[in-house]
This record gives C-alpha cells, structure tokens and sequence, in this order.
C-alpha cells in the first residue's frame, strides 16, 4: 500500500525515467527502445527538423542495438534506492520519529529495567507477532511515529485479552467510556475494545486527536492518553500560572503516567538500536501476518476453527472480540485468521448455506402458533429466526419448518471449543441456582436448559448435571490481576464485578473472616476477561 513516505521515491522514479526516454519538449519522446536500421529509415523519410534532429542524436549513441530499458537491466539501488525492508524492525526503525537523545535519567532507568529482564522482553516481543504489521501499517498510512507501534506493549503487554482494574480492555487498554466515544461497541455478544482491528484504528484517531490537542507535542499526547487530557491541560496551565516550563518532563502528574512516557522511550532507544544493547529481537518478517472475512450471518467459531485449522490459542488471541461460540445475529463482523489458513474460510464462506454456520433445532409450524410464540419457547430472538428462515413477514403455514438458531451460545468461547466436562452437583442447603452458577461460572440458563428446569426452584438432594470448561480451556484466558479496594467495597460486590466467587477471593489473599476490607488494600484476582 502506498504511504506519504512512498510519494517522493515513486515522483523520483517517474522523472528518472521520463529523463531515460530521450523526452524532449520540442518534439514527442521517441520509443523507450528503437533498432538501428529503423532509425536509418526515419532519417531518410520527410520529418520535421526537430524530429529528425533527435533521430540522428540517438543514432549517434551508439552502432549497436539499443536494447530496451528494463528493470532488470537497471540498478535497483541507483534507481529505488536501497531495497525496502524484509525485517519488521528495521522498517520501524526508519519511522522512529520521537527525539530520544539528552532525556532525564528516568529513561535510562526504565531502559535498564529491560535491560535486565530480558526475558520480559522476548514475551512481549514475540506476543506482538501476529499484531505488529498491521499496526505498523495502521501507523504509516496515518503519517504518525512509528515509535507508536511499541505502545501497546506498555499499554496491555500486546495482548488483546488484557483487562486493568479500570476496566480498561484490549492491546490499547481503551476505558468504556472512551471505547464509545471512539465507536467501540460492547455487547453480550462482542467487545470492540478487544477486536485488534478496530480498536487499532481507534487508538489511532485519538492519538491524532491529542497530538493536536497538545500542538504536535507528543509527550503530552502520550501522557494524555494514559492520564486523559483534561488531567493534562490542567497541569499545563498550573504550571503556566506558576511561571514553570509547561512540557512533559515538569508537569506534576500520577507516578504511573510518569513512567508512562519514559517506558516508551526506553523501549523505542532499545529497538533503535538493538545490537549496541545486545537485544535479540525476534524475526517478524515485513509482510501481512493476518487476513479479515467480512461475515454478515452468524457462525459457529468452532466451525470456523475446524475449517481453517489454526491454532486455537492463536484464534482466541486474534479474534478476542467475540464473547459468545457464534459471532452476533444483527451486523457485519470479521473474522481474523492467519493469511495462510484464510483460503478454506473464504471458500467455505462464499460457498456454502449459511443456514448450516450455526447449531439449530428445526421446528414445524402447528395451528395456533406465532413467531413471536415461538421465540419464547426457544429463547430465541425472532430477528435471529426471521433471518435464519429468510422469512419478510411474521406470517406462518402449518407444517411449515423453521430453523431455530440456538441464538446465546456458550459463554467464553474459542479457548473452550469441544473442551467441557460435565460434573454432577448433588443440592444441599443453602444452594440457588444463582449461588452454583457463580460457582462453576456457568449461567443459569444454562443450568436450566441442560437439567429441563422449568423454574429455579431446586430441592435439597436432588442432582444437576453441570456443564463447566475443562481445565486445558481454563488456563488459556485468566489473567493476574492486582485490584485496589475502595470505600464501601465488599468481598461479595468484588466477585460480582469481576465475575469470581467470594471463597476464591478469600483463597487467593488468604483473608481472615473475622477481618474487615480496607480501602487501599490490594487484592490479588485471577479474572476470565471474557465474561466481565
């Protein structure tokens, strides 16, 4: 794809070759290549004396054939100049744009904390493999530093599944409310702030909106971007008041934005130039890792994984955006899958029926049903049936099949893909169906359907098939989280908020029942990121 960066070598490349042509204003360019007899003949034939000025001129050149100029038969390197890079890292190089010389000694302090954890760095690295070209990409047709490309390794440590205390979400840690303002859409059935592409676009826009908030000041921008720009604009002014120098390394802002910045300048210093520090990066080759397929019908995930036959933790990881088995019944969604493993997808999807890309039941119409009726009875939405069904109006024949799309899925998906076992939990005092959802993260419905319970009434004693992830599937998504209690904080509307159960917090900090939550105190919790 061409980028600014590309205009003046392509303009450089045209008038060099307009020059070899033997273009002239007085007269039309002759042929890029011309035989010796063919030029003998034109000067004897009636031309004007421009032409057959320039026609003895290239005759002239040379006795021999002249032999067509082609891009074999010119140096590449006088011509293109050096070839473009086939290593990611030295195309980044080429775009660093950030002044990373006689900055404060916090720069060279966070550059030795990499320094001497080199294995954090080979994580977040090759973590970033499948991700860097497209944000690179992202970043160069924006015309933005390509220091750039490393900022979510600050941000999430490149992985899409990261979630922070804040609720923020993603490789770009977008808030909520910011991930809205910026047309990430969360639903039950997709999260915005997780879809790679998206929200690279996104963490796009708003870098450029701050860059020019703050007058092309990228310092402030980037603090802006982890502090918020009104935090910033009223330090700036602050110190203006005071008659204090107002740009990033004087202004008084959170000690995590203060070594906000200073990570990315240590991290930029260190790929600029790897081999003096001794860094190995890993080889990520400058060319596309992944491919999108625009779907407008619902599909099963774990069809598509089958299909396509890539990696299931690598599919978790480049298609984090979907929270259910099956992509959203209303809307046009991608799926992201590695270029090499695309072609069967796409095939698959321009070739087949879409009324077989997700489970169904299939129901035949009786006298005295409605699709609304019908909707309920399955716990389906009748958009989804209409869809399924191809039907424009609401109105039934008796006998009539429908295909009823099992329309919510299982909760958490790719990771857990033909990877469930079911438990029997036998009733006891005090249970709800409630209590034994929290317990064995599952949902109630879900219970419901797979024990026939026509309400959530159970009995002491009685026995529930249970549903849950197997372990394999479980490991793949939970991440450490370290969260800071507030005021009126308690053990119970934690688990609610992170979806963990109050005896699992209890564990994991070893908490005393007889002791009281402190504001300020830090708990440790291990979150599924896919069900908040």
């Amino acid at each position: 794809m061409l980028n600014i960066r590309l205009i003046k070598l392509t303009i450089s490349i045209c008038l060099l070759i307009l020059s070899a042509s033997g273009c002239s204003t007085h007269s039309p360019p002759l042929p890029i290549y011309v035989e010796q007899e063919v030029l003998s003949e034109a000067s004897d034939k009636e031309t004007s004396s421009a032409e057959t000025t320039d026609l003895k001129y290239s005759a002239s050149v040379s006795n021999e054939i002249i032999k067509p100029i082609t891009l074999d038969s010119v140096s590449t390197e006088s011509v293109l100049g050096p070839e473009l890079p086939v290593d990611l890292w030295q195309r980044m190089r080429i775009g660093f744009e950030l002044n990373i010389t006689d900055l404060p000694s916090i720069v060279d302090d966070q550059r030795e904390w990499y320094l001497n954890n080199p294995s954090y760095l080979t994580t977040v690295f090759n973590r970033s493999r499948p991700f860097l070209y497209h944000v690179v990409e992202e970043l160069e047709l924006a015309n933005l530093p390509l220091e750039l490309a490393l900022l979510p390794v600050v941000e999430s440590t490149y992985d899409p599944l990261a979630y922070s205390s804040s609720h923020a979400a993603g490789l770009w840690q977008f808030i909520p409310s910011t991930g809205r303002q910026y047309g990430l859409t969360r639903n039950r059935w997709y999260e915005g702030r997780r879809d790679v592409v998206k929200s690279t676009s996104a963490a796009i826009a708003y870098l450029s909106y701050l860059n020019q908030r703050f007058d092309g000041d990228w310092l402030l921008a980037l603090a802006a971007y982890n502090a918020g720009e009104g935090f910033v604009s009223k330090a700036i002014q602050k110190n203006k008041k005071l008659g204090l120098p107002a740009d990033f390394w004087h202004l008084k802002l959170p000690k995590e934005t203060r070594n906000y910045v200073p990570q990315l300048l240590a991290l930029s210093a260190l790929v600029k130039s790897s081999e003096q520090f001794a860094i190995e990066l890993p080889n990520i080759p400058n060319e596309k890792y992944f491919e999108t397929i625009e779907i407008s019908n619902q599909i099963a995930l774990s069809l598509v994984l089958d299909i396509s036959g890539t990696d299931r933790s690598l599919f978790t990881q480049l298609n984090a955006a979907y929270r259910r088995s099956i992509t959203p019944p209303e809307g046009t969604y991608f799926l992201v899958l590695p270029k090499e493993n695309s072609a069967k997808v796409r095939h698959f999807i321009e070739t087949s029926n879409p009324s077989t890309w997700i489970p169904h039941s299939e129901y035949m119409v009786v006298n005295g049903d409605t699709l609304s009726h019908i909707a309920i009875r399955f716990d389906s939405p009748v958009s989804a049936i209409r869809k399924r069904n191809g039907l424009n109006t609401d109105r039934l024949k008796i006998g009539q099949i429908l295909l009823i799309p099992h329309s919510e899925g299982d909760v958490v998906t790719m990771t857990q893909v033909n990877r469930y076992e079911t438990l029997n939990h036998l009733v006891s005092s005090g249970d709800s169906l409630s209590s034994l959802a929290l317990k064995y993260r599952t949902s109630i419905k879900s219970i419901r359907h797979q024990n026939g319970l026509k309400s959530n009434i159970i009995k002491i004693g009685q026995t529930l098939e249970i549903l849950v992830p197997g372990r394999a599937s479980m490991s793949a998504k939970i991440r450490k989280l370290s969260y800071k209690v507030r005021k009126g904080d308690s053990l119970y509307l934690i688990g609610k908020r992170f979806s963990v159960s109050v005896s699992d917090i209890k564990k994991w900090n070893r908490i005393d029942d007889k002791k009281y939550l402190q504001p300020g105190q830090r708990l440790t919790l291990f979150i599924n990121p896919m069900i908040i």
